[in-house]
């Protein structure tokens, strides 16, 4: 096989650089950020479903929430000069394109006794004066709650409401429209501090940074490997081998990313780093097992001829066939393991990476015939000085065998405990560093206007009731009211907002009597569908009958919100439910549904990764005794992993959901080279030590090396600015360290006691 790919190298070299040439728009395309819904929840989702319906009544939930804070130099924000800015900021985000509708104190209106009879005025008028600031403060004294949607009380916050257009594209026009709105409305109103926030201002600051560590990783990954491996091999042509293999590799696999129509998102932007780090393994073992061929030709390097290179680069990729192709389907097993995560982000981040570890392999053999006969081969001191390092290490385990085993199981059962403390949750804002300016905006909102991140509920009415029905509108101003004295929950918006405004409208402050009677709730509805149907429509749904109400909270991690979401629906229980049904609908409810995907995924992928691993394991040793040998020293690692985990609280989320079924795949990796050349030692007829002792000698150095270089790699993961990341690399750095000890440590010691004859 290695001697036809021999022959036709350079029609495999041509076949790749067209296929990378005809690949370059899929590659273009896949560098888009992509952190939408649809990156998280399966298109026949229920959950999903349902969202899409609530935006079908009520038009896209997804709206920006501005807070503009009084200058320092201000006393409120009622002055002429910051009353003028607000309608002038107003009218601008009104006529962005993308903008469906602003709700702010420059658009609101209230009534006043014309000459004519009633009629609606601006709050604000277009020329503010000196007056106009009393003028507010005492119609919004009449008008309470209309004041509370518009002012804080001492009326140095204010603040903006712009709803965003639904669109096909929205989730790529997201991005641009933001930082429009987030420009006039900074511009409109300097000097006063202006903060955005929402569930989409999140997702944009998810996109940038995504979009900045991978440009940061991929350019600084290639420059950190090439440095190691100049290093370590002191040799342009074996540099170039390896940076050939994962850059085509990485190439490729973001080729067909993007040309099959995904994008790159806070998980997928560790593609290039996992290729890189993965890529060069099976380089790295290839070089080793050459240099060995060539140290046992008894001759100098440098007095090599062309051909015995040839022989031995040839020999070399020959001799790691089989332990290579193991190591590949076994990696490739793990990650396809997550196409049993019900999250979409992990299936397509499994399955590509899965291609991309495919590719790498296929390219250690392609740029192997190429370039490995013509790199002269060198007599490695770090490889000499790591083996003889190893085989002593190894005699003072066999001295050592007592402490040993009780220190692996002293770690086996810390482990095993902290694994018991694990929990599931998600926050997303959370990913975003403390210094990010959604980070420190959400903050300033918080402290300056109080909870803002709406949760939304859909409220229908009983049979035979209608939402107009007064007894229904006195129950969700009871429900309202009652949610109110809860902690930590802000203003509640909703349908009644709009009758209890329409009855403070007609009988000012004591307009709240007015709910007694039915006649007068029944004409204020009348007239506010009639006056303003598209702020009616923002709240009531006429086709279907329902109703919107809007709670503003704290941001919450996704177990928080399930827990304040049921608190919420027990307050409707005992207030709304008489009259009508309450559920909560938009996006809250999705999120606070992914600690259960996460906890799905986890334990799905797991038992896959294990089932496969396990099985391409035992085909490859074709011995199922030594196979199930190799659990103890691959699952430790994986213990190790969560227990970790557990001891220090860090929960599993989507960053960290499949994490153990990729390190399972990873550590086996080591595995298969250490069992492929112990087996071959036995079936030779070497006693068990004698195997194990020449195993070590003879692959130990590449799995410590290599085991040091992908340490360094994931470690370095912690530059980056997403948690994802970071926690990704961290939590993978942990994991080789543990699966070192397991190769180096655990594994002899398990053959020792099982595998002596």
């Amino acid at each position: 096989m290695v001697g036809f790919l021999y022959r036709v190298r350079y029609w495999l070299l041509a076949a790749f650089g067209l296929a990378c040439i005809l690949l370059w728009p899929g590659v273009r395309a896949a560098a888009r950020m992509d952190n939408s819904l649809a990156q998280w929840f399966l298109r026949a989702d229920p959950a999903l479903r349902a969202y899409y319906d609530f935006q079908a009544r009520f038009g896209n939930d997804e709206t920006v929430i501005i807070v503009v804070r009084a200058a320092p130099a201000d006393s409120s924000l009622l002055t002429p000069a910051r009353l003028r800015a607000l309608r002038a900021t107003e009218l601008a985000l009104a006529r962005l394109p993308g903008v469906a509708a602003v709700t702010a104190p420059g658009s609101a209106t209230v009534p006043r006794l014309g000459p004519t009879g009633a009629e609606t005025v601006l709050l604000l008028p277009p020329a503010a004066d000196g007056g106009t600031a009393a003028r507010v403060r005492r119609t919004l004294a009449r008008l309470p709650t209309l004041r509370e949607q518009l002012f804080t009380p001492d009326y140095r916050a204010a603040r903006i409401l712009v709803q965003l257009q639904p669109a096909p594209d929205f989730d790529e026009r997201r991005g641009p429209l933001l930082a429009r709105i987030g420009a006039i409305a900074r511009a409109g109103l300097a000097p006063a501090p202006v903060h955005l926030g929402g569930v989409g201002v999140v997702y944009a600051g998810l996109n940038e940074l995504s979009q900045r560590d991978f440009g940061f990783f991929l350019g600084v990954g290639y420059l950190l490997m090439f440095l190691v491996l100049a290093l370590l091999f002191r040799d342009a042509l074996l540099v170039l081998y390896a940076l050939s293999i994962v850059s085509v590799a990485t190439w490729l696999t973001l080729g067909v990313y993007g040309a099959l129509g995904y994008r790159l998102n806070l998980l997928s932007v560790l593609l290039p780093v996992i290729i890189i780090l993965l890529g060069i393994l099976d380089a790295m073992h290839v070089i080793n097992e050459r240099h060995l061929l060539a140290a046992r030709g008894g001759t100098r390097p440098t007095d090599r001829g062309p051909a015995a290179n040839r022989r031995d680069a040839l020999a070399a990729l020959t001799a790691l066939g089989r332990p290579c192709l193991g190591t590949m389907l076994t990696t490739v097993a793990g990650f396809l393991a997550l196409l049993a995560s019900p999250i979409p982000i992990l299936r397509s981040f499994g399955a590509f990476a899965a291609l991309g570890i495919v590719l790498c392999l296929g390219l250690t053999y392609v740029f192997g015939v190429l370039l490995l006969p013509l790199a002269r081969p060198r007599r490695a001191r770090v490889t000499r000085r790591t083996s003889a390092g190893l085989v002593g290490f190894y005699g003072w385990l066999e001295r050592h065998r007592r402490p040993a085993t009780a220190l692996s199981l002293a770690l086996l059962a810390l482990a095993a405990i902290g694994t018991t403390r694990l929990t599931a949750d998600t926050y997303t804002l959370g990913y975003l560093p403390a210094t990010h300016r959604v980070v420190q905006d959400h903050r300033a909102m918080q402290a300056a206007w109080g909870a803002y991140m709406p949760l939304e509920l859909l409220v229908s009415p009983r049979p035979g009731r209608r939402l107009t029905d007064p007894a229904v509108v006195r129950a969700a101003v009871a429900f309202a009211h009652s949610l109110r004295r809860q902690p930590g929950v802000g203003r509640v918006t909703g349908f009644q907002t709009l009758y209890l405004a329409g009855l403070e409208a007609r009988g000012g402050a004591r307009g709240r009597r007015l709910l007694a009677s039915d006649a007068a709730i029944r004409q204020t509805g009348a007239a506010l569908a009639a006056a303003y149907p598209v702020l009616y429509g923002q709240f009531v749904h006429g086709p279907s009958g329902t109703g919107r109400i809007t709670v503003s909270g704290p941001m919450l991690s996704a177990r928080q919100l399930a827990v304040e979401a049921a608190r919420v629906l027990a307050v409707a229980g005992a207030t709304l439910g008489p009259v009508a049904t309450v559920r909560t609908a938009g996006y809250q409810p999705m999120y606070a549904e992914i600690t259960r995907y996460v906890t799905e995924s986890q334990t799905q992928s797991l038992a896959w990764s294990l089932a496969l691993v396990f099985g391409l394991v035992w085909a490859f040793v074709g011995s199922f005794r030594l196979a199930l040998l190799t659990v103890v020293p691959n699952l430790f690692p994986v213990l190790v992993l969560l227990g970790w985990m557990g001891w220090v609280g860090i929960a599993l989320d989507t960053a960290t959901a499949s994490i153990a079924a990729i390190v399972l795949s990873l550590c086996c990796d080591d595995t298969i080279h250490f069992i492929h050349y112990y087996r071959r030692g036995r079936l030779a007829g070497q006693p068990s030590a004698v195997a194990r002792r020449a195993t070590i000698a003879h692959v130990g150095p590449a799995i410590l090396l290599t085991s040091l270089m992908l340490l360094g790699g994931y470690s370095f993961m912690l530059l980056g600015e997403l948690r994802t990341v970071q926690l990704f690399g961290a939590l993978t750095a942990i994991a080789l360290v543990a699966a070192l000890f397991g190769e180096l440590v655990i594994f002899p010691l398990v053959l020792a006691r099982f595998d002596r004859k």
